[in-house]
């Protein structure tokens, strides 16, 4: 089969070698890096790097598009699907439940979903002012398509929500649309997820898979945010979050057109309750990894059978866990090239099929072979997200120690990851279960 992969967020490494290793006729576009081409895939082969990927449009018409994000590309892409091509991605108009926060809000309550109360603002000023008459903690975030995510700010006390908002107007930031002050919800069992996937006859079924991200830099949830340092995740044939959340906006996404994954995030209380926050209109990242580690079969052509409305994913309903590998300076993304790329990857060849390739290239290095020093090709870095490793287990422990050992097998140069991915589930587990939340998911 032709694929085409349209990687806006410079993640799909991974898929594209493993649909070329399963013989697939493979074609990658890559968004720049920083304005200059991306150096993660360079040495690797079976398959082209294409630098514009309209050109290859009529190429993969009979086979499939895949696309790694929703925010860029999406529009054009539409008329691409209009015309009869396999584009497996989100729409426009589902792409923007995520992007624009307002419009997730207003699925979700049509949906018939209740929400944390909220107030909306014009700007900051306005949102610091409320904050300042108010004797509550809240839960800043911005409302529009703002860029920058680190705005969101969950305040322990009102004054310290006055002093961040202060200090945001102080530095002249100017929101893209408006924001919102949503109450706190207090004694939080577990922050819980549930996605699945949404072909052309809308969800797959009996694959629904339940996730907790683990989105700060340092073990115990310390540090900066980072989008997500590793993720709990597995795939079980009915679930409550996705009867109650995700199940009853089946048809509003097959009205939108939707393809690909979607998920809703919620945060359940100590009174058992759970509170939608937002949606991932995409493949999600490492959850992709994480989920490719639990596929079976062709890395590919169930997504191409989605489309035309057939499902023939095979999963395991394994627990699956996915530890991000990173370098300094992450989680930023600007340091000098010279300081991320080509730092050697030691025991990659050992772990293969459980390391998920992001920045990385290949390349000829020194390797310790049979007692001496020869030169080899290899894996090397080529940014500061370098990939993710996985591993399989019938519970979250029996995952850790089978992630770990890839993770501790590998060896670069100033390695960062947490140690600590999955712990948080087990202690919040048995109470989950006492919900009815995870039931399928053992410690």
């Amino acid at each position: 089969m032709r694929i085409l992969v349209i990687d806006t967020e410079l993640t799909g490494l991974d898929f594209v070698l493993r649909c070329a290793e399963a013989g697939h006729d493979v074609r990658w576009y890559r968004v720049p890096d920083k304005g200059k081409p991306a150096k993660a895939g360079v040495g690797f082969r079976g398959f082209k790097v294409v630098e514009d990927w309209r050109a290859s449009m009529p190429w993969a018409r009979e086979g499939l598009i895949l696309t790694t994000g929703n925010w860029r590309f999406v529009h054009e892409l539409e008329r691409w699907r209009d015309l009869g091509y396999k584009v497996f991605a989100p729409s426009a108009a589902s792409a923007r439940l995520e992007i624009d926060r307002a419009a997730g809000m207003d699925a979700m309550q049509a949906a018939g979903l209740e929400l944390p109360p909220y107030q909306v603002f014009n700007s900051l000023e306005e949102a610091e002012a409320f904050a300042r008459k108010s004797d509550r903690a809240y839960v800043f975030k911005p409302m529009g398509d703002e860029a920058d995510k680190s705005l969101t700010f969950v305040a322990s006390d009102p004054a310290e929500l006055v002093g961040w908002l202060d200090r945001q107007i102080k530095a002249g930031k100017k929101l893209k649309g408006r924001c919102m002050l949503q109450e706190k919800i207090e004694d939080i069992v577990a922050e819980i997820g549930v996605s699945a996937w949404c072909g052309a006859e809308g969800f797959l079924p009996d694959k629904w898979q339940i996730c907790f991200e683990h989105k700060k830099l340092l073990d115990k949830e310390r540090g900066p945010a980072t989008g997500e340092m590793g993720t709990v995740c597995q795939y079980v044939e009915s679930d409550k979050l996705a009867a109650d959340m995700l199940q009853p906006l089946e048809p509003v996404l097959r009205t939108l057109g939707h393809r690909g994954d979607f998920a809703i995030g919620a945060m359940v209380d100590k009174k058992g309750r759970a509170w939608p926050l937002e949606f991932t209109a995409r493949c999600g990242w490492p959850a992709f990894y994480i989920q490719t580690a639990s596929h079976r079969g062709d890395p590919a052509q169930w997504m191409r059978d989605a489309l035309d409305g057939k499902d023939s994913l095979r999963v395991s309903y394994d627990v699956a866990i996915g530890v991000v590998c990173a370098i300094p300076n992450f989680p930023s993304d600007n340091s000098p090239a010279d300081k991320v790329e080509g730092n050697p990857i030691g025991g990659w060849a050992e772990y293969r099929e459980q390391l998920h390739p992001a920045f990385v290239m290949q390349a000829k290095g020194p390797v310790w072979r049979d007692g001496q020093i020869v030169d080899e090709p290899g894996w090397q870095t080529a940014g500061e997200y370098v990939l993710c490793a996985t591993g399989l287990g019938k519970t979250v422990e029996r995952a850790r120690g089978k992630v770990y050992r890839a993770v501790e097998g590998i060896k670069i140069p100033d390695k960062i990851f947490r140690s600590d991915i999955g712990c948080k589930v087990i202690e919040a587990l048995p109470e989950l279960h006492r919900f009815g939340y995870a039931t399928e998911m053992d410690p």
